[in-house]
């Protein structure tokens, strides 16, 4: 048997997405809000660029980030103490996943300009950073699913 390429080709396919409850983090959401943070599958680009966190040592741009967080040198040590790391000390797999938490996160939304909310939940609540990032690999390994993409949020009336 052979694929229809061009049906293939034609089909609608979204990431899959997956609603996660973090009652840890549960302060942080609105006042009545569930505490549940929203991550989708990756695509291949994306996984790329994680994979290249890692490789490259991205692990320098966690370090900038937290010496900007901390806005002083003093401040930058007490902080890098605070979260365990030391000087050189950012795992390549915590880089990688650093990456695919700022790329998959639906709601909140991260993507770049937030990566500095996915080094503080891998620094402040580790369990939740790879429960959340786990979830992505897995909906990554099942592939887009077929339909329309879902919307971003409720259409005005």
């Amino acid at each position: 048997m052979t694929m229809d390429l061009q049906r293939f080709l034609n089909a609608a396919l979204s990431p899959r997405e997956s609603s996660i409850e973090v009652p840890e983090l549960a302060q942080w959401f609105g006042e009545g809000e569930p505490a549940v943070w929203v991550v989708r599958g990756l695509t291949a680009a994306e996984m790329g660029r994680a994979r290249e966190a890692a490789e490259e040592g991205r692990a320098d741009n966690v370090r900038a980030l937290v010496a900007a967080m901390a806005g002083g040198g003093d401040k930058i040590g007490a902080i890098r103490k605070a979260f365990g790391l030391a000087d050189d000390d950012v795992p390549a797999d915590v880089s990688r996943r650093i990456e695919m938490l700022a790329a998959g996160s639906v709601s909140p939304a991260l993507g770049s300009d937030n990566r500095e909310v996915a080094v503080k939940v891998a620094e402040a609540f580790p369990t939740v950073f790879y429960n959340l990032t786990n979830q992505i690999l897995a909906l990554t390994g099942q592939g887009a699913e077929l339909g329309k993409p879902k919307r971003s949020g409720k259409t005005p009336e």
